[in-house]
């Protein structure tokens, strides 16, 4: 329950343009949504598009380039986030939008989770292998270490059926 006494619940939904954050809302909806008492935050963390290092001196060649994807990524993250506005409002959900510059998701995700004393934060896993998450790390890996509250991390389908659980 929310700390300031009514019955609120504050979830922060970490997403991406990927099938992962589509999964991790449809777990949402299935498994523990309650929409007369949850506000749901979601949040996308931009990532400034890189450019290769440049020949040149001072890497004014590549300025031209380094615009036009900043453009692109910029409208990418525009339709993401209208649709995800969209299927809140076809749920009837309260909710709100976050956009933020950063190079560190899961750092975003836990500073808004903290400013806005949300109770928990659902996000899908992309499933990446041990050597990958150990040299880049991953954004839930960030969220369960750098978080005190519960960090809700929705896996990839099980594409093998070798699991004993799988649906």
């Amino acid at each position: 329950m929310a700390a300031s006494g009514t019955s609120e619940r504050k979830i922060v939904l970490g997403v991406d343009a990927s099938e992962h954050s589509e999964r991790a809302f449809d777990w949402y909806m299935k498994n523990i949504c309650k929409n007369e008492c949850d506000y749901l935050l979601v949040i996308h963390a931009q990532e400034n598009p890189t450019i290769p290092a440049a020949p040149y001196p001072y890497g004014f060649a590549y300025y031209e380039e380094w615009q036009h994807l900043a453009e692109k990524s910029d409208k990418q993250v525009k339709e993401l986030m209208e649709q995800f506005g969209t299927k809140c409002k076809q749920h009837g959900l309260k909710f709100k939008l976050y956009k933020e510059q950063s190079n560190n998701p899961g750092e975003v995700i836990c500073k808004l989770a903290k400013e806005e004393n949300a109770q928990f934060i659902i996000m899908g896993s992309r499933g990446v292998g041990t050597l990958r998450r150990t040299f880049l790390g991953s954004v839930s890996d960030y969220c369960v270490h750098h978080t005190h509250i519960p960090v809700v991390v929705v896996p990839p389908p099980n594409r093998h059926g070798d699991h004993p659980h799988a649906s």
